[in-house]
């Protein structure tokens, strides 16, 4: 056999990969105009609110996390300036990332001393405690309602006459904020739980065992796949963290799914 006879493409080979080559194409152009539209229907009342935090989060993990908390102030100020966001669960993300830097830093910064950390400890744990009022108080007002429900709730917050909605169409707008908030029902208690395993990593550092126990537990209950909580429980129980199977690492639980 030559060399490039290694090379010949027949022609059934030729129409698979024609086919396979337009299914890639249509799938790509789908999800280019799908995503596309999805960004154009989100309420453009929030963009910079959206910006700051993107910008945060760019930075989040890093020694100079605490220096962007102006970003995260920021959004807040745009999420508390409108009527229908103003009890949003997206104060508790705020709060939480300002808890999760302290946190890392009273942890992580060898440089500090023993009641920098602490103060770190407690000005994290306050914030923690924010976030976790915030998102209970959504969860309370939001969670089991319809979608329709969610509608009737937002219709009177969220004015057609807002000038961000000028020669747009508000519905598509006002649709996708309704989305928005169902898919928030099904996520805001895996936020809360997130909380949670946060202020058990706080009492862990602060030497309370037991209240860092009731915290992860609590996490647990809330989102039973929350493997951070998981494995400290363990930990804290005397064992082994849990590895990931190579199945759960290729496909991790649905986080769609309650």
């Amino acid at each position: 056999m030559q060399f490039k006879s290694l090379f010949i493409i027949t022609k059934g080979t030729k129409v698979i990969l024609a086919i396979t080559f337009s299914v890639s194409l249509l799938a790509v152009l789908f999800a280019f105009f799908y995503y596309s539209n999805l960004n154009k229907s989100e309420d453009p009342r929030i963009t910079k609110a959206r910006e700051f935090m993107l910008q945060y989060e760019k930075a989040s993990g890093t020694r100079t996390s605490l220096e962007w908390f102006p970003y995260l102030d920021s959004a807040g100020a745009v999420f508390k300036s409108l009527p229908d966001y103003e009890s949003s669960f997206e104060e508790g993300l705020i709060h939480n990332n300002k808890c999760s830097a302290l946190l890392l830093m009273a942890i992580y910064d060898s440089a500090i001393f023993e009641t920098e950390k602490s103060n770190l400890l407690a000005l994290s744990l306050a914030y923690c405690d924010s976030s976790i009022i915030i998102y209970r108080n959504w969860i309370r007002e939001w969670a089991g309602l319809s979608r329709e429900e969610i509608a009737d709730k937002l219709r009177p917050l969220m004015k057609e006459d807002h000038p961000a909605f000028r020669e747009q169409n508000f519905e598509n707008f006002f649709s996708r904020r309704v989305d928005n908030q169902v898919t928030a029902t099904i996520e805001t208690p895996r936020r809360l739980s997130v909380s949670f395993s946060n202020k058990g990593t706080i009492y862990r550092h602060m030497m309370k065992t037991d209240s860092a126990l009731t915290c992860y537990r609590m996490a647990l209950s809330l989102w039973k796949d929350n493997r951070t909580a998981a494995n400290n429980l363990r930990v804290l129980l005397g064992g082994e963290p849990i590895k990931p199977s190579l199945i759960e690492s290729l496909f991790p639980p649905d986080k769609n799914k309650n």
